[in-house]
């Protein structure tokens, strides 16, 4: 071991090994990229990015703050791609069929250019990982973080899709990054770049609010009584290169709207959060003081607090719940990590709580805060759709794990060390499941195959298997199908003639229904004229009784029913009853 970590230090050893991993990653999600069908809010994202760029605005969807939307708009500026120009709308999937109308030969081009983009920011997130990891532990260790990285499922589902959940995760790994530098060399340039960065992460996503605490904590972990810590500024110095920080990370986020409308004071909004109305409650010569953030980012923002303080059904296990599961995360993480990922995480918590070192103790800290937090806030939310929420802790998680691979000791720890060995070379094995990583469910959960009785939405189940509907449509033509799409883009766009199926009832037919339907979950369905239907919670979950005649993807069920079949559901629902009204 000691000669590979004496190779592995070599420069071009080093970079070499790190851009063949990240390599196999961007043609990994290439495959993904060009394969998967447009999903859920990917619908939306690229045309309103695209008209960002057009018009210079920012409210035509204020959900989602401008930036990764238009930078996966960029190429598109190279292109004969066409907004569609529509008008303002309260429902964003608006923008996706006029960009869909405008250009109905080579949308699905345009998508996969956008999608470009966000792997391109993958790649770079692992280039950061492997620079932190190599500074905090070893070469070696980087490179494992870089493989680990690159052979997560979930990483790779997300970084092959044009939405913020990839960005807003690297921009967490490199708003700690940054940091930490500064809180160990607390220099003017350290301040800004982290207040340059910091802003970049609030234009992503606006969970990147959580990260202006986190860098606090962070500050207070690294240098309190820390004897590796030489240089301790005057607190004059330090209060002031903080506000450099917090300046130039202002400057970013105001910069990214172009200044519009920023300054303006409170007195002039209108808030629908409870976080937010609490400012118009101040008394009435604070609220003409000028607040200095864009008026689409605070709007945007209070629509999204105001969205997550709703209740919304959340499906966990084969139950339904209003308000959440307290446990959902952590469940989704037991169902969607690969085994050999969780023991490794395992081993690692073991091996950081047996150092006694206390700076390795200042290490676990800070890299555990924003694990602990994010987790914690997103288990407490009403609106719990997908692991993708907690995206950002992997990272981290990462980093925790990454110096076992220094630890390999086959003389003094040989048991430990054959564990850690066969945890990583289990990995790959989640690659089987390409370009299908976005429904990856682990082997004890049932794979997923099974994964629909665990968890719908974004787990498994966005939209991302149309394609596969129109191929098998194709082999296998049908005059009356009947179909239930869990996707935003209208299948009838495609060529798919369908109806929507009867409620409640099963009817004599063939039938493709998304397993997010299959298990209840209410939806606005598109018909074949691209209009939208309410569909009522559980409508369609009298089919969990058949067994599908194929499985297209992992998302969409295709279903045959026969008069018997029908029959024999009728048997089993009088014996249900029966056996319910008996004592």
């Amino acid at each position: 071991m000691a000669s590979l970590q004496k190779v592995i230090r070599r420069p071009p050893v080093f970079w070499s090994v790190v851009g063949f991993l990240l390599l196999i990653q961007f043609c990994l999600g290439l495959y993904s990229a060009r394969q998967l069908s447009v999903t859920h809010d990917e619908y939306w994202h690229l045309p309103v990015g695209f008209l960002s760029l057009e018009t210079g605005r920012f409210d035509h969807d204020r959900l989602n703050p401008p930036l990764i939307r238009s930078w996966s708009a960029l190429p598109l500026l190279m292109t004969s791609a066409q907004s569609g120009s529509p008008d303002l709308s309260s429902d964003p999937a608006d923008y996706g069929d006029a960009f869909l109308e405008a250009n109905p030969e080579n949308y699905q081009h345009y998508y996969f250019l956008g999608r470009c983009m966000i792997l391109l920011l993958s790649c770079v997130s692992g280039l950061l990982l492997a620079l932190w990891t190599r500074e905090l532990f070893s070469s070696q260790a980087a490179c494992f973080a870089v493989f680990l990285w690159v052979m997560s499922p979930n990483i790779l589902a997300s970084a092959a899709l044009g939405t913020q959940d990839l960005a807003i995760t690297g921009f967490f790994l490199a708003v700690f990054y940054c940091g930490w530098k500064f809180a160990c060399l607390p220099t003017w340039k350290w301040a800004l770049v982290t207040g340059i960065v910091l802003g970049l992460a609030q234009l992503t996503k606006y969970t990147a609010i959580l990260l202006v605490p986190l860098l606090l904590i962070q500050w207070v972990l690294v240098r309190y009584k820390s004897p590796e810590i030489q240089e301790r500024p005057a607190n004059k110095t330090v209060v002031l290169r903080w506000g450099i920080l917090l300046l130039s990370s202002l400057f970013i986020l105001n910069a990214g709207y172009l200044f519009r409308d920023s300054l303006q004071p409170v007195n002039s909004y209108q808030f629908q959060s409870s976080e937010l109305k609490v400012l118009t409650a101040l008394p009435e010569f604070l609220q003409i003081i000028p607040l200095p953030v864009p008026r689409d980012y605070l709007m945007g923002f209070d629509l999204q607090r105001f969205i997550m303080q709703q209740t919304h059904p959340t499906f966990l296990d084969n139950q339904w719940e209003e308000h959440g599961f307290r446990s959902y995360y952590l469940y989704t993480m037991l169902y969607k990590l690969p085994h050999g990922f969780q023991f490794l995480i395992v081993i690692a918590i073991y091996s950081w709580f047996k150092q006694p070192r206390l700076l390795a103790r200042r290490t676990l800290a800070v890299l555990l805060t924003p694990v602990v937090l994010l987790l914690c806030i997103a288990s407490l939310a009403n609106n719990q759709l997908g692991l993708r929420y907690v995206l950002p802790v992997f990272p981290f998680i990462i980093l925790l794990c990454a110096p076992l691979i220094d630890q390999l000791d086959f003389d003094r720890h040989k048991i430990r060390s054959y564990l850690i060995l066969i945890a990583m070379l289990s990995l790959p094995l989640s690659l089987r499941y390409a370009p299908d990583h976005l429904a990856y469910f682990n082997e004890l959960s049932g794979g997923p195959e099974q994964g629909d009785s665990h968890l719908v939405d974004s787990n498994i189940d966005w939209g991302q298997d149309l394609y596969r509907l129109q191929d098998y449509l194709n082999q296998n033509p049908i005059s009356d199908l009947k179909l239930a799409y869990f996707g935003t883009v209208p299948p009838g766009k495609l060529g798919i003639k369908y109806d929507l199926p009867a409620e409640f009832r099963p009817v004599p037919g063939k039938y493709a229904i998304s397993v997010s339907i299959l298990q209840g979950r209410p939806y606005t369905l598109r018909r074949q004229d691209g209009s939208r239907y309410n569909l009522e919670h559980d409508a369609l979950g009298f089919f969990r009784f058949f067994e599908p005649e194929a499985q297209l993807g992992y998302s969409i069920n295709f279903y045959e029913v026969t008069p018997e079949d029908i029959a024999r559901w009728q048997t089993a629902v009088m014996q249900a009853n029966r056996s319910m009204r008996s004592p």
